[in-house]
C-alpha cells in the first residue's frame, strides 16, 4: 500500500524544519541587531553631556566677563616731595644804631648835623625798610630836624647826645625749598573675575 503523502528529497540548504529557507550570504540573526541600538543610545547620552558642559562653560564665561571688576593696583607707592630750609634775602632792610656818635665834642654844629644827615641817608634812604627800621629812621630824622632848628652862627657841639651811627643790613628769612624728588605712584589697571580669578583685592 502506498503512503498517503510522498516524501520529496530536501533541496540544498534545507535544515529539516518545515517551511525553512536556505541561509543566504550576509544573513545575520535578528538578535544581533540589539547591540547597535544600545551603542547609538550611549553616543547620544555622551553628546548630550558634552553639550550641557559646554553650555555651562559658556554661561560661566559670560557671567565672568559681565561681572568683572576693574580696579587700579599700585605697584610702586607714591614718593612724596621733600623739602629743605634755606635762608634768603627778603628785599627789605633792617637798620641798627650803635653807641658811637658820628660827631665829636667842640665840633661845628653844622658839620655835626651834616654827618648825621649822611649817616641817615646811607642807612635809611632809597630802600624798603622793615617796620623796626622805619621807626628808627623816623626817630633819627626827627633828631636831625631838631639840630637844624637849633643851628646858628658859631654854634658847636658841647656834649654828645644819645644818637650813634646807623648801619643797614639785608633782612633775612627762612623758606622751605623743594628737593624736586616727587615721584608719582606706578599703577596698572587690574581685572578680577568672579572675585577669585585674576587680580583680586
Amino acid at each position: 500500500q502506498d503512503p498517503a503523502y510522498a516524501a520529496t528529497a530536501p533541496y540544498p540548504g534545507y535544515e529539516g524544519a518545515a517551511g525553512a529557507t536556505a541561509v543566504y550570504p550576509g544573513y545575520a540573526p535578528a538578535a544581533d541587531a540589539e547591540p547597535r541600538k544600545k551603542s547609538r543610545v550611549g553616543l547620544w547620552v555622551t553628546l548630550s553631556i558634552l553639550g550641557a558642559l559646554l553650555l555651562i562653560a559658556a554661561i560661566v564665561v559670560v557671567v565672568a566677563f559681565t561681572t568683572a571688576r576693574h580696579w587700579t593696583k599700585t605697584d610702586v607707592p607714591e614718593k612724596p616731595e621733600t623739602f629743605h630750609s634755606e635762608e634768603y634775602e627778603t628785599g627789605r632792610y633792617d637798620v641798627s644804631m650803635d653807641a658811637v656818635n658820628p660827631c665829636t665834642v667842640n665840633q661845628d654844629w653844622t658839620d655835626c648835623t651834616n654827618l648825621m644827615v649822611a649817616t641817615y641817608t646811607a642807612a635809611c634812604v632809597g630802600v624798603e625798610l622793615t617796620e623796626t627800621a622805619t621807626l628808627l629812621c623816623t626817630d633819627y630824622s626827627g633828631a636831625i630836624d631838631e639840630m637844624k632848628a637849633l643851628d646858628g652862627d658859631g654854634y658847636y657841639v658841647a656834649t654828645l647826645g644819645t644818637y650813634g651811627s646807623l648801619t643797614r643790613t639785608p633782612e633775612m628769612d627762612t623758606r622751605q625749598v623743594s628737593n624736586d624728588d616727587y615721584e608719582p605712584a606706578v599703577t596698572h589697571e587690574a581685572v578680577c573675575y568672579l572675585e577669585f580669578i585674576g587680580e583680586c583685592e
